[in-house]
């Protein structure tokens, strides 16, 4: 795979599969990818405002559906509904040292696998009847 300023990407191999939450059936992982092999690539179309909710959304369905073996979330675009061969990348994904990807955004600040705190709304308090 390339990226947007069409650099190859390093592929380094599947990681282990997790255990299925919830009984959902288990996908086993993929072997490392060679592009010279055969294969399918689902894609899902999902409509947006604007590219940072593009983004956002994509990394939130990416990591959601991350559990199963066959979801690659580091190999996660968005693109422009008129313009799908122009993708723009939604994770570093980079190598680590421990083998693992940098789940880091695209563009981020800073080094790799840098500990970043996790910004989630406030808790709502729920008011009963």
């Amino acid at each position: 795979m390339h990226d947007v300023e069409n650099t190859r990407r390093t592929q380094l191999p599947a990681a282990i599969r997790l255990p299925a939450p919830g009984g959902v059936p288990d996908q086993p992982a993929l072997p490392p990818r060679d592009e010279e092999e055969p294969g399918y690539v689902v894609h899902l179309p999902v409509r947006v405002a604007d590219h940072a909710a593009a983004v956002a959304l994509a990394g939130t369905i990416a990591t959601s559906l991350s559990f199963l073996g066959a979801v690659d979330a580091g190999e996660t675009t968005v693109s422009t509904a008129d313009d799908q061969n122009n993708r723009h990348r939604v994770f570093c994904d980079l190598p680590l040292l421990d083998r693992s990807r940098c789940p880091r955004p695209y563009d981020h600040v800073g080094s790799c696998g840098e500990a970043v705190a996790e910004q989630r709304p406030a808790p709502q308090v729920v008011v009963g009847p």
